[in-house]
């Protein structure tokens, strides 16, 4: 009874800290690793000029009708566009009507999101954990979405990708504000490379290879944590696809990760880490590193392995994926219960 009394205890404090557990998914840009030019949200409706924009309201950025070739008239804006049909060309009258007014009349608030991602792969778009659309990117990896369905104020935005092998990516989150009747892009995002390992337990000197797929002929950091960092490079071909076969004569027995990251070709974009995958070297299973759920070793299994646990929490992890089902849920945290020691 006083297990079972432990038990929901701790699984009322699993639901009250998991959501702490994944908020800690959302970086910043900086942490993300993007450089601070390659993360530019724009206002249209500001009267500013940005990264995206061609105009803004009455600001036509220095252009008028005589810049593309007319003769005269009155170039305007529209939806941080030019607009054109008033200007007049050589052989008489202008475009024709077209509202032309220099006010650019943004009414809606709208979000819009681009960046890269895989070669033609579906992503998924989430706002404050919803899914709000479903987009694919084209054949050179680019993507954008447009959000209209939002009022002004802050919100949290989510993007995965899957690529064409079934690999899903993490899921890049960051914060904006909407300014009620503008529009707010986001650009410059690069959605994490996938990762995939072709096996988990080997001899020490055994090749590793590490696979996935990210923007093409993007270049790879390739991190294995053993408990110092290797970093080894790799290139993707035009398809996306990368690879690397790491010799494992360096490390040492028993448990290594490994993670990567995409810079693209032009060096403009550095994307944020993958998800961590994890391998074992030498005779040990996971269930032999981190025998009854003492994931630190100390001999008990405590508060310690489970905020560990919870670091883990619906990802994959071997060790802390004791029924070993790929992902870390409440299953394994009733076998972490089972073996709790205080």
């Amino acid at each position: 009874m006083k297990k079972w009394l432990v038990l929901i205890l701790s699984l009322t404090a699993v639901s009250g800290i998991i959501f702490l557990a994944f908020g800690f998914n959302h970086p910043t840009p900086a942490q993300a690793g993007f450089p601070i030019s390659a993360y530019i949200a724009s206002v249209c409706g500001n009267s500013i000029v940005e990264t995206g924009e061609e105009c803004d309201s009455a600001n036509l950025n220095g252009k008028t009708c005589l810049s593309f070739g007319y003769i005269g008239g009155t170039l305007s804006c529209s939806g941080c566009t030019f607009n054109k049909n008033n200007c007049t060309s050589a052989g008489g009258g202008g475009g024709g009507g077209g509202g032309g007014g220099g006010g650019g009349g943004v009414q809606e608030t709208k979000a819009v999101l681009q960046g890269i991602a895989y070669p033609s792969a579906p992503i998924t778009v989430l706002v404050d954990g919803r899914v709000v659309a479903f987009i694919k990117a084209d054949a050179e990896a680019n993507f954008k979405s447009e959000i209209s369905s939002l009022p002004g104020g802050t919100y949290t935005f989510g993007l995965w990708a899957e690529d064409r092998q079934g690999r899903r990516s993490i899921s890049f989150s960051f914060t904006v504000t909407l300014t009620s009747g503008m529009i707010t892009t986001v650009s410059g995002i690069f959605i994490p490379p996938t990762i995939e390992l072709d096996k988990v337990n080997l001899a020490r000197g055994d090749i590793l290879n590490i696979l996935g797929q990210t923007a093409p002929e993007s270049e790879i950091t390739i991190s294995v944590e053993s408990p110092g960092e290797i970093n080894e490079k790799a290139n993707a071909n035009k398809l996306g696809d990368w690879s690397l076969s790491f010799l494992t004569s360096m490390l040492g027995d028993g448990m290594h990760t490994t993670r990567a990251k995409a810079q693209t070709k032009d060096g403009s974009l550095l994307s944020s880490y993958s998800r961590v995958l994890t391998f074992y070297i030498g005779k040990y299973t996971a269930s032999e590193l981190y025998p009854q759920a003492d994931f630190n070793k100390d001999g008990k299994t405590n508060l310690i392995d489970f905020s560990i646990m919870l670091y883990w929490w619906g990802k994959a992890n071997t060790c802390a994926d004791q029924n070993h089902d790929g992902i870390v849920n409440l299953p394994d945290f009733s076998i972490l219960m089972y073996w709790w020691t205080g």
